[in-house]
């Protein structure tokens, strides 16, 4: 992949999370725009609720102590700050025989004629005159043998509220349930909002006072919410394009190292075979082995898992098993006869005649030490030309296992298809000796399989003489795992000898 494609996708990257909002924008504002007018409906509702509490707490309780005669003590209570908050614009006082006062210091004048009715808890509604089209107030008045106690409430906090948080995005309406009641009506805001495309509304009773309130929402809190998902969503996108576009560079250069390396590594013949024996449970000999993989990078070597599926996705898999059977062809020499080596091969080996031209340019290696398995990690997709290139092989002598049978693709079609008659039971099966998992029963299965049709097996990944026990009984003797023995390298494994076999006492 050239860097100029590099930078093109890390700049789709970079500008994919903000085209995405773009395109889920119209999506998301209306949503948006729903839960901020629920947002400015609890608002409302919590100082409906303090106002509440003003009422029948310290309204209730100044009340008790008015002696109704406007004189020290009531202008002391009416103007007493713990009685006068930000939701009562004024309260006053007009006695039975006609004195009047106020936290204004003078009474209203016009109170004479106050007409409304009292709710249960004994308080009356009614609003403040109208003036010139001006807002009217509500007002919260009690009468008890001919004097009058009143108080204004204030509405700027309703408008602060509805200032927030733009201008001209609600209307308020708050109406009165009762027909005795139905001039209380009291709008806030934009009334236009009503009439507005898309306009939304939310509606709450109080049922102690039986009001109404209902929350209209607009065209401008749409703009609103629109502005907040670009704003909040730039702030969000930005971070997370970078993110992804690093991300994407990081891969790549990884990519691109890992690359690199594996290519320098076959340039300076550093993969090597470590050797696992395979061993006939019934006498301890060494039958033959499998070679298997490892990078040696400096002092160290590094096992398939962290380069294989890369090398064979990225097709480097064929010039590293070339490396690996030539060197095993090489030690050949060294490990006693007739002892066999075992080599993994990928389905590419064998759709193309790349094992063949290999084994051409090595002068045909005795087929009886040089055998092969083919792992079914990744199906062969041209059955019919694999097929071809084994028999062509098989007339030279040379053999095949199927590896991992059973964990992969086409494991019984690869037998009936290509012609194999050895297979190498996985690890996986024989964990389950000893436990209650399922998959016992497939290993039970493979095993009667195997021996029906007459098949050669080799057990693998056998690590407790529980698990050799068991499937000696079931006559498969050949054993490669750690029961025996771990990988190792050439001079290690021309070393070691296998535990001498103790007979059992009979019983």
């Amino acid at each position: 992949m050239s860097r100029l494609t590099s930078l093109w996708i890390s700049l789709g990257l970079l500008c994919a999370p903000a085209l995405l909002l773009l395109l889920l924008s119209p999506l998301l504002t209306g949503p948006i725009t729903h839960q901020l007018l629920k947002a400015k409906e609890r608002e409302l509702l919590a100082y409906q609720e303090e106002l509440n509490k003003v009422l029948e707490h310290g309204i209730e309780s100044q009340l008790a102590h008015f002696k109704f005669d406007c004189g020290a003590e009531d202008m002391a209570l009416l103007r007493a700050p713990n009685y006068y908050s930000r939701l009562i614009r004024l309260a006053g006082l007009q006695s039975a025989d006609g004195k009047s006062c106020s936290t204004l210091g003078a009474g209203l004048p016009q109170l004479t004629g106050i007409e409304g009715k009292p709710l249960p808890s004994g308080f009356g509604l009614t609003a403040t005159e109208s003036v010139f089209g001006t807002e009217q107030e509500l007002m919260v008045y009690v009468k008890r043998s001919g004097n009058l106690a009143y108080w204004v409430l204030s509405n700027s906090w309703t408008h602060e509220l509805l200032r927030t948080p733009c201008e001209a995005c609600f209307y308020l309406e708050l109406t009165h349930h009762d027909p005795a009641l139905a001039h209380l009506y009291f709008p806030r805001g934009n009334a236009d909002i009503m009439s507005q495309p898309h306009a939304i509304k939310l509606s709450h009773l109080y049922e102690r006072q039986q009001v109404q309130q209902t929350l209209w929402a607009g065209t401008a809190l749409r703009q609103h919410a629109a502005e907040r998902i670009r704003h909040i969503g730039l702030l969000i996108t930005l971070p997370l394009g970078l993110l992804l576009a690093a991300g994407y560079w990081l891969l790549r250069n990884y990519r691109n190292s890992l690359d690199g390396l594996l290519k320098l590594g076959l340039q300076r013949g550093e993969f090597l075979p470590f050797y696992q024996p395979i061993v006939d449970s019934r006498t301890h000999e060494v039958v033959g082995h499998e070679a298997l993989i490892r990078w040696r990078r400096g002092g160290d070597f590094i096992s398939p898992g962290a380069f294989i599926d890369y090398a064979e996705r990225q097709g480097l898999i064929i010039p590293m098993t070339e490396q690996l059977v030539r060197q095993v062809v090489a030690d050949l020499k060294q490990l006693a006869a007739p002892q066999w080596v075992s080599v993994n091969l990928v389905a590419a080996h064998v759709e193309r005649p790349y094992l063949q031209e290999l084994l051409t340019r090595l002068h045909w290696p005795d087929p009886d030490r040089l055998t092969f398995e083919l792992t079914e990690r990744i199906p062969i997709s041209d059955m019919k030309t694999a097929a071809r290139e084994m028999a062509n092989l098989g007339l030279r002598g040379y053999h095949f296992k199927i590896d991992d049978f059973g964990t992969g693709y086409g494991g019984f079609s690869y037998l009936q298809r290509l012609g194999i008659s050895r297979i190498k039971i996985d690890k996986m099966f024989i964990d389950t000796i000893g436990t209650q998992d399922l998959k016992r029963n497939v290993l039970d299965a493979i095993i009667a399989f195997g021996h029906k049709s007459r098949m050669e097996m080799i057990a693998e990944g056998v690590e407790s003489q529980a698990q050799l026990d068991y499937l000696a009984e079931r006559g498969v003797y050949l054993i490669q795992g750690y029961v025996f023995a771990r990988p190792m390298a050439l001079m290690d494994i021309i070393h070691w000898r296998p535990p001498v076999k103790v007979s059992r006492p009979a019983e």
